[in-house]
């Protein structure tokens, strides 16, 4: 059976904490006795080391996030890479194409790379998926952007997108929109869910008739964007704004609103999620939410290395988005 810290701790005699720090090499708050002590039992017991980083297992975590080209995400690899290189730490992503089969198979994978911890942008359907079962890999998980229903185990930092998703709505309406339309996600997924809570928040709440055909289910991607659009527009439905549940897909609907001749925002506004770079190219620059993204990185490394340590952390950590005001809104 492999040795782990844990089983390094007890023989030492020492909290799981301090012998991590021994092992990471961290210059502060170990004795030299203390610090002796722990690399005499790594000796006698053989424990797996790595010279190059310091330390083999404690010594890398891993992403699991669904879709690396997403700008999204690739802002979010970034901030988890740059703080994990901070704590000394190496970073390994795997890209799951949002199938929770592959989602799986990589953690399983990534176990047997002797990892200590993983970060989770879940591909799963909001349900708890049977791969995420409580202790089942023996190392922490941090949850990070989607929640999970029926989650009691994992811990996980998330972004407010369902204030972010109402406000929104709510900016479009007092400046006269009466049909926002929405762009969803895969109707599956928990932030697409959340998103939907938001927007059905602002009808609710200003008292706007609801048509269930000004929701589009689309994909994240820039032509299921453009596709929702061209579907409203041939239905007969009418609408005076759009709220899409990523900016990939708000620019898709841009383009389709501009090969319509439809005037942006003076016949409809447009406000997208995420902030990408591609927001403040485009004609007219795109209105969005910016969610903190860094912050969100930051704190999801914080939280696994503190699991790491034998600490514990809050269950929950939500972060809030803010409104970035442009050219697609009035």
């Amino acid at each position: 059976m492999r040795v782990t810290v844990d089983d390094i701790a007890k023989m030492a005699g020492l909290s799981k904490a301090t012998v991590s720090r021994v092992i990471n090499n961290s210059p502060s708050g170990v004795g030299e006795e203390t610090r002796k002590r722990v690399l005499q039992v790594i000796k006698d017991t053989n424990y797996e080391y790595d010279s190059r980083f310091g330390s083999g297992k404690v010594r890398t975590i891993a992403l699991v996030q669904p879709d690396i080209t997403n700008p999204f995400f690739a802002d979010i690899a970034k901030a988890i890479e740059r703080s994990a290189t901070e704590n000394g730490y190496m970073l390994i992503i795997a890209n799951t194409d949002y199938s929770a089969e592959k989602e799986a198979e990589y953690i399983s994978k990534l176990i047997t790379q002797k990892i200590c911890g993983i970060i989770l942008i879940s591909s799963a359907k909001k349900v708890m998926p049977e791969h995420m079962i409580p202790g089942k890999y023996g190392i922490p998980i941090v949850l990070l952007d989607r929640k999970l229903i029926d989650n009691d185990c994992f811990p996980g930092v998330y972004s407010d997108t369902v204030f972010a998703a109402f406000r929104s709505c709510e900016l479009m309406i007092q400046k006269g929109a009466d049909r926002i339309a929405f762009i969803s996600g895969r109707s599956k997924a928990f932030t697409s869910a959340e998103r939907m809570n938001g927007f059905m928040d602002a009808y609710k709440q200003y008292g706007l008739d609801f048509d269930p055909l000004l929701i589009k289910e689309g994909n994240y991607l820039v032509e299921s964007g453009y596709d929702a659009i061209m579907e409203l527009v041939r239905e007969g439905t009418r609408f005076t704004a759009i709220l899409a549940a990523n900016d990939l897909m708000a620019l898709g609907a841009l383009r389709a609103l501009k090969e319509l001749s439809i005037k942006v925002p003076n016949e409809v506004q447009l406000i997208g999620f995420d902030n990408i770079i591609y927001t403040q190219l485009c004609d007219p620059p795109l209105s969005t939410v910016q969610q903190p993204t860094i912050k969100m990185g930051k704190k999801a490394v914080n939280n696994l290395l503190k699991l790491i340590d034998g600490q514990k952390v809050d269950f929950n950590t939500t972060l809030q988005p803010r409104l970035v005001l442009r050219n697609t809104t009035r």
